[in-house]
């Protein structure tokens, strides 16, 4: 039987193993992931804590493994008691948070320093994995945070040992991809699109000749590297959902460059968008490779009777090059690689939500960071091989035109690269000119020129401009 004992909370130990994320490194990683995945949850359970003290209407759950004493079940409260008390520092809290942990009394102090717990041996794992189950894998009870999707899949690859190779995609992206920085990592790790994941991989495998999921995803990355990471990435960015995957007229592999397979028209209720039709008169259909991979059955005694025809793999949509389409598109398919460039990162998840359409002036304002942070990190990259310089010889910063200048001469070989130099030309062109609606100069007035604005239009024409030298600079 489990013993019951109030236990100080500086001797309770975070889970760093919880089920809602993936392993942390410490207790200050493990607070900073909760809050990011749920920050109004945490905070608001902060406040509680704060107003009321800990009621001890539900025990905390211990795993004590002989050497530390391991919260299973309360680690929310906990936390927020360790940071309270001091035992858990470099966390970032409101200033007005901070103000009322000032002005806390002693004897608050004095009452929340021990919490009643439940405290179970290693030989009584079972016993918790069943409670924790209960509690949380089968729905909301009393007011506690329930799992998500991903904690779920967690718990039931962990402790029922079922397969789940969503799961096991996203964990290995988190370690090998290099198109996501460490704060998506943190809010993923634990509230991600796990089904929307699922589908789109049941739906993708056969098109890349895998010859199941599991497969596909044992291979990565080794294989299909750059598919599955721009993949994973949109879903977390909820650019890629359930409507788009299961759009019959349009195969969503395509926006990754992956085509449909072919297949024969003599089935029933196809399941692919291309088709190759077989000549009349062909009796030998085959019932293996790509047909079987698709889950279809031949039926090798119907002979087909349409006339030779093959159907061409639809290709993506073309847009105009000033239509809002192909911005996003261009800017969802950017993937700066290089140090530095984790804010770069953020700027584009967030240039990618804004609608040109409605935030023309917002859009603007992220485009022109992007290109700074992009010169700066640039120009880093190159110190030690004579590359630009961010500052002149006095010591003064460089204006950020002269510094883009610089990197075209530097990306072109001081113009001898000539096909670098093709595709360079238009953003030199549009950011070099004082009176460019996208230029440098236009850009700095937009954030202190009171009376100079920007319409959606100006942007779609010259984005295709100046976009080659942004991702020049990053590759």
């Amino acid at each position: 039987m489990p013993s019951h004992k109030n236990i100080e909370v500086k001797s309770l130990c975070l889970d760093l193993d919880n089920y809602r994320t993936i392993h942390q490194r410490n207790e200050t990683f493990a607070v900073n992931s909760m809050i990011s995945i749920s920050p109004n949850r945490f905070w608001g359970l902060f406040e509680s804590l704060l107003k009321d003290g800990y009621h001890a209407t539900e025990n905390i759950l211990i795993l004590d493994d002989g050497e530390k004493l391991i919260v299973k079940e309360g680690n929310r409260r906990v936390a927020v008691l360790k940071i309270i008390l001091g035992y858990i520092k470099n966390v970032e809290i409101h200033s007005s948070i901070l103000d009322k942990i000032k002005l806390i009394p002693d004897e608050w102090k004095s009452t929340n320093q021990s919490v009643p717990c439940i405290i179970y041996k290693p030989s009584q794992q079972n016993d918790i994995d069943r409670i924790i189950a209960l509690t949380h894998a089968k729905g909301e009870r009393a007011g506690r945070d329930d799992w998500n999707a991903v904690a779920t899949a967690r718990f039931n690859r962990d402790k029922k040992e079922h397969s789940e190779p969503g799961l096991d995609l996203l964990e290995k992206w988190f370690k090998s991809g290099k198109n996501l920085n460490q704060e998506q990592v943190s809010r993923w790790s634990g509230d991600y699109h796990l089904t929307v994941l699922n589908e789109a991989l049941s739906k993708l495998y056969m098109h890349v000749g895998a010859e199941s999921v599991i497969e596909l995803v044992n291979s990565y990355p080794k294989k299909n590297k750059d598919i599955l990471d721009q993949m994973l990435f949109d879903i977390g960015l909820e650019t890629l959902d359930f409507k788009t995957i299961r759009d019959k007229n349009k195969f969503f592999g395509i926006r990754y460059g992956v085509s449909p397979i072919t297949t024969s028209t003599n089935i029933s209720n196809p399941t692919t968008q291309s088709l190759t039709l077989l000549p009349s008169g062909t009796s030998n259909v085959p019932t293996s490779g790509t047909l079987a991979m698709a889950g279809i059955t031949v039926n090798t005694h119907t002979t087909p009777t349409c006339n030779s025809a093959t159907v061409v793999p639809k290709k993506t949509k073309a847009v105009s090059a000033d239509d809002p389409k192909f911005i996003k598109r261009k800017l969802r398919m950017f993937t700066p690689k290089g140090n530095n460039r984790e804010k770069l990162k953020l700027l584009q998840n967030e240039i990618i939500k804004i609608s040109i359409i409605d935030c023309p002036h917002a859009f603007s304002f992220l485009l022109r960071s992007m290109f700074e942070i992009s010169c700066k990190a640039y120009c880093t990259d190159h110190t030690n091989t004579g590359g630009p310089k961010l500052s002149a010889p006095n010591g003064r910063d460089k204006n950020l035109v002269d510094i883009l200048r610089e990197i075209t001469n530097h990306l072109t070989k001081n113009a001898t690269d000539k096909e670098k130099l093709k595709v360079l030309h238009g953003a030199m062109t549009e950011l070099g000119k004082k009176e460019g609606l996208l230029s440098v100069t236009s850009l700095n007035q937009l954030v202190h020129n009171p009376k100079f604005s920007i319409l959606t239009g100006d942007i779609c024409l010259l984005f295709g401009n100046i976009f080659p030298l942004l991702e020049e600079m990053n590759k």
